[in-house]
């Protein structure tokens, strides 16, 4: 999810806990034991049927409305109301950026629709992590390892300190209060932490009320793109007056296709459409998770394409490419046009902050389960603590805590100006290694199991591949010079100096995975990744009993 922040101008699991885990299958399936009264699971035409809980003390308690909305609210922040200047500008065209919106829109699809297979195959918590152990086993799940420290130590609660941190400018600007946001940055940091605080809360003791909260924020992403696609569309037949512009009739005329301006383009257009890996990071709570995981996935991308393509459409039918203002949200000089300075200034950013507090309740959610993931799994130390379900509430209290402390030391441990700026950048460096080597790891699995009894839904082999190679490539060409965006402060730090650290960032994640993974199990004798072979070995003797 791509987020602009500078948004508006005054406009070591225990060996107790390793051997559960080696012992019970670790949860995509519970085996029928040998006892009289026993008797085999049941399998459907797809293969065995997961049983209702997959996770002991895990509530299956998201349907496939909560599903799309954890969804939409990872995907739509600030982005939608602001990148748009950005590519155009950068393109040249908005023809081209159009065009250039609907291939982003349908490679995410194909990563979407991967992790969909992928979340069927392993229908628990986690998401890429266990993707990624299951695809790439050896040596001794490195690439899960890295993944498993570099997102939860660091990406995670760092993005939940970068938007925390900015969502309340929105409320200070409607209220005209911009000084607020110009001098009083611990004061902002305070409230979103603050914030923070209450969103922890009813994560920990609620899941139900955290899913109402979540399809609440992803309602009002929602109405204020409906907002404005419908007026886009309005436009488009004549029922609202507007003054006849040039975008259209220029067609492609001025189009620049050159390395630097599409690599700039793509990145910021791809950053838009990130966020649908986050729900298989809560999968093991989804209901009936071959239905549901696969239509969230495809409903939630599709709708939010359509009113992505609206949203370019009716912010280009009324402001000029030589008039977009790139210091002010182009959403706002829309709203301004059509519908005054009131909607413009004020309800508008009030609508972007909510959006924001959603992706800021989106990534504590998935998080959380992220963190208890990466313990039960023995990736990290302490995962009898971290792997914990509280009895109660059946959330992973222990892991939504350490999230929750993690991202309070993010914000307020950088200084202001430059060194929360590069926060802000390096959060997003590193994922897209880890999103290609998912796709990848899709044409892996087919190859390597190839009549995997979970695996419910098929995602295109094509798209899965264009889908990681662009991954790739966007990786790498975050060390090439990015084109300059007019109307935009040239960055005062070096653009290699994010994905550097967040390079070496990952190369020190290294030192725990050889720790971990080598040391500890060497010296212990604890089979700690034992569980990725049982997991596939008992759904495959399962299949075959029957």
């Amino acid at each position: 999810m791509h987020v602009e922040y500078t948004p508006l101008e005054p406009a070591a699991a225990h060996t107790a806990e390793t051997a559960r885990q080696q012992s019970t299958s670790l949860d995509i399936v519970t085996l029928s034991r040998t006892s009289s009264s026993s008797t085999a699971p049941t399998i459907d035409d797809a293969g065995p049927k997961p049983p209702e809980s997959s996770e002991p003390g895990v509530r299956r308690e998201i349907g496939l409305i909560s599903a799309s909305s954890i969804i939409i609210g990872q995907v739509v922040g600030s982005g939608i109301f602001s990148t748009p200047a950005s590519v155009a500008l950068l393109c040249g065209t908005p023809a081209m950026a159009l065009i250039l919106w609907f291939i982003s829109g349908v490679f995410s699809l194909g990563g979407a629709l991967a992790s969909a297979e992928l979340g069927t195959m392993f229908p628990q918590n986690g998401g890429m992590i266990r993707y990624l152990a299951h695809s790439y086993p050896r040596p001794r799940a490195l690439v899960a390892t890295i993944m498993a420290y570099s997102v939860t130590f660091f990406c995670r609660p760092a993005a939940i300190a970068a938007n925390v941190a900015i969502f309340s400018q929105y409320f200070f600007y409607a209220a005209g209060r911009a000084d607020y946001v110009q001098d009083r940055d611990y004061l902002l940091r305070g409230i979103g932490a603050l914030t923070m605080t209450a969103l922890l809360l009813l994560n920990v003791v609620s899941v139900r009320w955290s899913l109402r909260l979540l399809n609440f924020f992803a309602l009002v992403k929602i109405a204020t793109l409906l907002v404005v696609s419908c007026t886009g569309f309005l436009l488009m037949v004549g029922a609202v007056e507007r003054t006849a512009g040039t975008n259209w009739s220029r067609g492609f005329k001025g189009t620049r296709l050159d390395a630097q301006s599409f690599a700039s383009a793509m990145t910021r257009l791809f950053w838009s459409w990130e966020g649908w890996s986050n729900v298989g990071y809560v999968v093991g709570e989804v209901k009936n998770v071959k239905r549901n995981l696969p239509l969230s996935l495809g409903l939630a991308m599709s709708t939010l394409a359509v009113l992505y393509i609206l949203a370019n459409v009716a912010y280009f039918s009324v402001i000029p490419l030589e008039d977009i203002d790139n210091g002010t949200l182009l959403a706002a000089q829309f709203m301004d046009k059509i519908f005054g300075r009131t909607v413009g200034q004020v309800i508008l950013p009030v609508c972007i902050g909510l959006s924001i507090l959603g992706v800021v309740m989106s990534e504590l959610f998935g998080g959380g389960r992220l963190m208890y993931t990466a313990g039960k799994t023995g990736f990290v130390p302490y995962g009898a603590v971290l792997g914990d379900i509280h009895p109660r509430f059946g959330t992973p209290i222990y892991a939504l805590l350490i999230i929750w402390a993690l991202s309070l030391v993010f914000l307020f441990a950088p200084p202001p100006g430059k060194a929360f700026d590069l926060l802000v950048d390096l959060v997003q460096e590193g994922m897209w290694y880890f999103y290609a080597l998912t796709a990848f790891g899709v044409i892996v699995l087919r190859r390597r199991l190839p009549s995997y009894p979970l695996r419910r839904f098929r995602s295109s082999l094509v798209l899965s591949f264009l889908f990681g190679a662009l991954s790739l490539l966007l990786g790498i060409l975050q060390f090439y010079p990015p084109a300059e965006v007019p109307g935009k402060k040239k960055p005062e730090l070096p653009y290699y100096l994010a994905p550097l650290l967040g390079v070496i960032f990952m190369a020190l994640c290294l030192i725990p995975w050889y720790l971990r993974m080598w040391r500890y199990v060497n010296r212990s004798g604890v089979q700690l990744l034992a569980w990725i072979k049982e997991e596939e070995q008992d759904v495959m003797a399962m299949a075959d009993s029957q």
